[in-house]
């Protein structure tokens, strides 16, 4: 989101908030009270409404029965608290009132409901619409300038957020109980959002392991291979540790979670909601890192290309490919096929990857050595042998390329999980190039596309530490007026 649009969002949520408040000011200082009593009851003789021992508080305006409902029309005269009683021979009720500093009354809570609140959850729900359609716009215009950017997991991320934010205030709405009961709405909403996730994890986590089991016996028993593991458990854990938590300190004789008087509650609160918060943020990252990585996976470049860059990996002991490293070569020459039958365009293959400390020549060289034994003629092969990794892959390649053409239009062909992170890798460098993405083993591809999603947090890791500081700032203010609204 762009600073501007920052500005107008907080502009727009200061205007809600007068508005809100000047509804609620003007209507607030009367309160229409509806106590649901026997059927039998028809005269307002037969009960007993006493106002509590304070009786300058709050003064009965208006009273009548209609269909089983006592109505009270009240009016503050002075803040304060007290309660209303309503007695009969069958019936007994009592409600308890706040009158504050603007003469505003409030219901059950300091914070409860009163007259045309209403306008605070359509106030709510405004903000984050306004929210959703200037993000889709913010991401469908960013999307289309350059797919490869971080700021566009971010921008999808918040879409995919408050979009259940949305779904979940329409359809509270129309059960709405007074601030207090929508700051304790976001609160569920957050716990919620995470919490329904919790299944999906749980299976993707199984579906994870599963694969390892195949990926270890092929590939070795290392950490990196057991990342994907890792993460689904530590998303699972940290789902499920309120609950434990909860559970663990509910009959505490010590620590009183449950008693709003006592600290440990307000603890608590923080606590659950910033795991909530902090879990909820980080899938949302995850779910919109795998939509742009398979839609940079699948999407195919403009038929323009000069060149394409073939982005090197490891090769085998006796200089020929891998598998892995073969598929993004072989990928290459499929473009190029399609685009000299599509526009009659020639496109120059440029091989990229050093030589490793085990590999007996440089990963270029094998690539160019494979396109030569393919048919492709010497004359449309560029060489670049001394990156790496992805960073310099893309760097020396594109350096090379630039003393043949000063404005080449340029592609690059690497594995399917790797090209969202390698297109930003380019982004970075000021290089607009579009990827190419070759297929890859079931098994590998989820671990792999696990390691590039934390990789993606380790470059993001100042904009996560940003996002932590708001989330912490947020749940400060929530805390305090839940504490409010609980005194």
């Amino acid at each position: 989101m762009k600073k501007i649009e920052k500005i107008k969002i907080v502009i727009l949520a200061f205007l809600l908030f007068f508005v809100s408040f000047i509804v609620i000011l003007i209507n607030g200082k009367t309160y229409d009270l509806k106590i649901k009593i026997d059927d039998n009851i028809k005269s307002i003789n037969d009960l007993e409404i006493t106002v509590g021992s304070d009786k300058s508080i709050i003064k009965i305006k208006d009273k009548r029965i209609k269909d089983g409902v006592l109505k009270l029309k009240l009016k503050s005269v002075d803040k304060g608290s007290t309660f209303i009683e309503v007695v009969s021979k069958k019936h007994y009720s009592i409600n308890r009132l706040f009158v504050h500093n603007f003469g505003i009354i409030t219901l059950d809570r300091r914070l409860g409901k009163c007259n045309c609140d209403l306008i605070i959850p359509i106030s709510i729900l405004i903000l984050i619409l306004a929210i959703l359609i200037i993000e889709i716009k913010h991401y469908k215009k960013s999307v289309k300038d350059n797919l490869y950017q971080y700021k566009n997991i971010t921008s999808l991320a918040l879409i995919i957020f408050f979009s259940f934010m949305f779904v979940n205030q329409i359809i509270q709405i129309t059960n709405y109980k007074g601030l207090a009961y929508s700051i304790d709405l976001i609160i569920k909403s957050v716990n919620l959002f995470s919490i329904s996730i919790l299944p999906i994890v749980i299976i993707t986590s199984l579906l994870v392991t599963i694969s390892h089991i195949k990926l270890l016996k092929n590939e070795g028993y290392t950490w990196r291979n057991m990342l994907g593991v890792i993460l689904g458990l530590l998303l699972i854990i940290a789902t499920i540790f309120p609950i434990v938590l909860n559970i663990i300190f509910s009959d505490s004789n010590y620590i009183y979670i449950n008693d709003t008087k006592n600290i440990a509650y307000y603890i608590y609160t923080f606590i659950e909601l910033f795991i909530y918060s902090f879990v909820s943020y980080l899938e949302c990252i995850f779910i919109s890192s795998i939509i742009l990585a398979y839609k940079s996976a699948k999407k195919v470049p403009k038929f323009d290309k000069d060149y394409i860059i073939i982005l090197g990996c490891m090769i085998k002991k006796d200089g020929s490919l891998t598998p892995l490293l073969k598929s993004r070569v072989d990928r290459a020459i499929e473009f190029s096929n399609m685009q000299k039958s599509i526009t009659g365009k020639n496109i120059i293959f440029v091989p990229s990857g050093g030589k490793g400390n085990n590999e007996i020549i440089a990963e270029g060289v094998a690539i160019k050595n494979y396109l030569l034994k393919q048919g492709i003629s010497k004359d449309n092969i560029i060489v670049e042998d001394k990156s790496k990794n992805t960073y310099e892959n893309i760097k020396f390649s594109s350096e090379l390329i630039k003393k043949h053409n000063n404005n080449p239009n340029i592609a690059f062909s690497t594995t399917n999980f790797h090209v969202f992170r390698a297109g930003i890798i380019a982004t970075k460098q000021n290089l607009l190039i579009e990827g190419i993405g070759s297929k890859t083993k079931a098994y590998f591809f989820i671990n792999a596309f696990v390691r590039e999603f934390i990789a993606t947090l380790s470059s993001e890791k100042r904009s996560i530490c940003r996002v932590l500081l708001l989330i912490i700032l947020i749940i400060l203010v929530i805390v305090i007026l839940t504490f409010i609204s609980k005194i």
